[in-house]
């Protein structure tokens, strides 16, 4: 049977419930249950990893980032990929040491290992093409955060404001501070009991306050903080009555050890912390990130995965809902993450996920080792569960107990002693599997992994293979960057923005004036006061009351003017579903000659007009010489209406369209997110149209199935008419042949009456024998009716998706000009801008 199959993960093999014979039938599990989640438990030895290092390599080959959370320094191995499956790809992996144990060198043990793999993959009808198609199917990365070892993660995000739908959220921004501020003292080895500790209320309060002001807090400023606090009262006491500021400065010294501590600033090196980028690459591909912390103490581990589950939560609030597997969070050892009775940080937004994550496609997979330091009414939001060998008795009862609340969850029941029993049978890679949506449990083993499961590896091999995948990301990256749709994060907006020159911050006003043939006068101003060779006013020029000047912000030497133009543009096209409205704001040089303001010179503006100030900030820096043309408030109007005509004409939005699923992108969404949004958008449409197909077949193969169940029966009665036939007329036919020999006479009535019953058997025999004949081709004619239909539904199945997969790589691009009359000046205003 073909394992090969839209949405379907190939586990392992069904094996017998009772002698636990493994037949050929695959074990096909359908990834749209694991929206509502998964539990994986087995003693060590049991085959857990590798049943979860299978599935993961199942999401990856159907098309799912994945972000695997491990404690223990297992999943490293998904990284080691031969599909060559030749001694010389197992070489720089053998572990020297067993090599050593046994008495061979590397290469004996690496010839071994690949023939070892190779068979073990052609048992499971598996070889190096689907080894090859795995390697490619995803992007892999491995994290080690806190470590140098592989990729780093930095934190410095995760104490950065969250997003504005959080904040608004009281209940889950509530949740983020606590977590957050529990995390940072449990790192720092302090008490962290939220509502009790006045540590943990005090930085609570601290990192609540910011937030909801939109205002980050790194750990110096978290520090500095806590020795002065922007607050005089912390609920209604005064601060110095709750926290006096002797004990303020005590725990400010504990968190700055932390900060000074040798190795910390590991922690805020890498890449950000970003779930978006933890699932996708930039050129949208799917990606696959391991994220090990077996370097790590417990208190890291938990400050860690804390902040990381915060991040995942943060990013779901962003996310459109589907009921679409959208990626899948791999949890491989959950002990001490989500306690019965305690509250680690981890546990409050884990119990969230399990809660919510459903609502956005995305699937929990949670796997132990040690099945008694569970909260399994957490886990009762668990839709799978697959059920290794246990150790003890007492991790079994614990195991039915989480069973049963899953059953009752779902408004199921559970044969408790059924279950007990198939659980005691099972043997090494035999796992039970109790899948809510289906109607019975089932026992499987689990199938050779694509990966080499190597076992733990060390820092240096960390190492090596964490740069390995790091060169094949850049190398891919870089050719998508070169094709013209990898790099692109910069959202579709009307006026594009420069790169700033290296080294050169306040260069705003000299890259614009690079374009304009400078006169005497300009070369002069501002260009020589800011080489200090000519003195400038300190004050701003007098004005006509009807010109309106500001003070742009930033640093720099000398008062520069521009011409400074506040829009909004205003899209619309009903085809495309279009309709946004977009400010933009841009500055041009003034300068003196024929053509003072040029907008096509324009530069968007890295302000908006809310940050202009009405006097300047300092009175000590020079203004350059401002052109006459400025100084007459009828040249603004004339530069007001140019700038309407200009906008009009040039500031198309350039959007991008997929045809094939009707989606068109936003204003502010970037290509790659909308890329992303029209994968979804493409999955579920796929399983919709899939779904649609699979009903079109189901009557009919159903009709099939059923006729093939009464030819069976039929063909089975036949045979069994036909030997009861053969019986009773061998029996005839030796009874006359005896009562011939042994009688008195030769010919008896009673004789002759044997003998033409014999015969009439022997006809009746021909009869059944034809019959069984009949019944045989027709049950032959019905199943090969069967499998041909079988085979038309999955070739109209695999048809049907085809033309999404196509349709991913149909993005096009279009621009959408402002409507007529949509082009508003809100603002037109001489601006002095710091330069130099």
């Amino acid at each position: 049977m073909d394992f090969e199959q839209l949405g379907l993960f190939y586990l392992g093999r069904r094996a017998d419930p009772d002698t636990h014979d493994v037949d050929e039938v695959p074990l096909l599990y359908d990834s749209a249950d694991l929206v509502t989640h998964a539990v994986i438990v087995g003693m060590t030895g049991s085959g857990k990893t590798g049943l979860g290092i299978g599935l993961i390599e199942e999401a990856a080959i159907d098309g799912l980032p994945v972000i695997a959370i491990d404690p223990k320094g297992d999943l490293p191995n998904l990284m080691l990929t031969f599909p060559g499956l030749t001694a010389s790809e197992f070489a720089p992996w053998v572990n020297e040491q067993e090599a050593r144990a046994v008495g061979q060198d590397r290469e004996a043990v690496a010839q071994h290992e690949a023939d070892r793999w190779a068979r073990g993959l052609a048992e499971w009808g598996q070889d190096g093409r689907r080894v090859e198609r795995f390697k490619h199917a995803a992007d892999f990365a491995l994290y080690t955060p806190g470590s140098a070892t592989g990729r780093q993660l930095s934190i410095v995000r995760s104490f950065a404001a969250p997003s504005h739908a959080v904040v608004q959220d009281a209940e889950l921004l509530a949740e983020r501070v606590a977590t957050a501020a529990t995390s940072v003292l449990t790192l720092a080895g302090m008490p962290a009991e939220p509502m009790r500790s006045r540590e943990h209320i005090l930085i609570a309060t601290l990192l609540g306050e910011a937030w909801r002001a939109s205002r980050d807090l790194d750990l110096p400023a978290l520090i500095a903080q806590v020795q002065t606090p922007p607050l005089t009262r912390v609920g209604v006491l005064e601060l110095e009555a709750f926290y006096p500021a002797a004990e303020r400065f005590a725990l400010a010294v504990q968190l700055n050890n932390l900060l000074a501590a040798p190795g910390f600033e590991a922690w805020l090196q890498g890449e950000p912390l970003d779930i978006d980028r933890l699932l996708y690459t930039a050129d949208a591909r799917p990606r696959v990130s391991i994220v090990t912390l077996a370097h790590l103490n417990d208190e890291q581990r938990m400050f860690f995965v804390a902040l990381l589950l915060n991040e995942l939560l943060a990013w779901m609030r962003a996310q459109r809902g589907t009921s679409s597997l959208r990626a899948l969070v791999y949890f491989d050892e959950l002990v001490g993450f989500l306690p019965p009775v305690a509250n680690p940080p981890s546990k409050a937004p884990l119990l969230r996920l399990l809660k919510q994550a459903r609502a956005v496609g995305l699937g929990c997979v949670l796997s132990t080792q040690n099945p008694v330091d569970l909260d399994y009414k957490a886990l009762a939001n668990a839709g799978t569960w697959m059920l290794g060998r246990l150790q003890t008795e007492r991790d079994k009862a614990r195991v039915l107990e989480g069973l049963e609340g899953a059953a009752a969850a779902a408004g199921a029941g559970l044969d408790r002693a059924r279950m007990d029993t198939l659980l005691s049978g099972l043997q090494k890679r035999m796992f039970l599997l109790h899948n809510v949506h289906d109607r019975e449990p089932i026992v499987f083993q689990t199938r050779w992994t694509l990966s080499y499961l190597r076992g733990p590896l060390g820092r240096d091999e960390i190492r090596r293979l964490a740069a390995e995948g790091h060169r094949e990301t850049e190398a891919a990256d870089g050719a998508a960057a070169h094709a013209g749709n990898g790099s692109d994060h910069t959202s579709a907006a009307a006026v594009p923005s420069p790169a700033p020159a290296a080294g050169a911050p306040n260069s705003r006003v000299a890259d614009a004036l690079a374009s304009h043939p400078a006169p005497p006068e300009l070369e002069r101003d501002p260009v020589a006061r800011a080489n200090g060779r000519q003195d400038g006013p300190v004050t701003a020029p007098v004005l006509a009351p009807d010109i309106v000047q500001y003070f742009a912000p930033g640093d720099g030497a000398v008062w520069t003017p521009v011409i400074l133009g506040s829009l909004r543009l205003e899209y619309a096209d009903a085809k495309l579903g279009i309709d946004e409205t977009s400010d933009v704001t841009v500055f041009t040089p003034v300068i003196s000659g024929p053509l003072p303001v040029d907008w096509e010179h324009a530069t968007l503006a890295d302000f908006s007009p809310a940050d202009l100030s009405a006097t300047p900030a300092t009175t000590t820096r020079p203004f350059a010489r401002l052109p006459s043309k400025a100084t007459q408030a009828k040249s603004y109007v004339t530069w007001s209406k140019a700038l309407a005509r200009w906008a009009a004409r040039s500031q198309g939005l350039e959007l991008r369209r997929c045809r094939h699923v009707g989606l068109t992108s936003r204003a502010d969404e970037s290509a790659r997110e909308f890329a992303l949004r029209v994968q979804i958008a493409c999955r579920e449409a796929r399983d919709a149209a899939v779904g649609k197909v699979r009903e079109k077949f189901r009557p009919k193969l159903a009709t099939l199935d059923a006729k093939i169940r009464r030819a069976e029966q039929m063909s089975a009665r036949e045979a069994e008419q036909a030997t009861d036939s053969k019986v009773q007329a061998g029996v005839s036919v030796a009874a006359t042949i005896f009562g011939a020999l042994l009688g008195r006479k030769a010919v008896t009535a009673s004789t002759l009456g044997r003998a033409t019953t014999a015969a009439r058997g022997m006809s009746r025999m021909g009869r059944e024998a034809a019959d069984v004949s009949r019944a045989q081709d027709t049950l032959a004619t019905l199943e090969a009716q069967r499998a041909a239909l079988g085979a038309e539904a999955e070739d109209a199945m695999q048809a049907v998706a085809a033309e999404f997969v196509e349709a991913n790589a149909t993005i096009e691009t279009v621009v959408v000009k402002p409507r007529r009359g949509g082009v508003s000046v809100q603002l037109l205003a001489l601006v002095w801008m710091p330069e130099g």
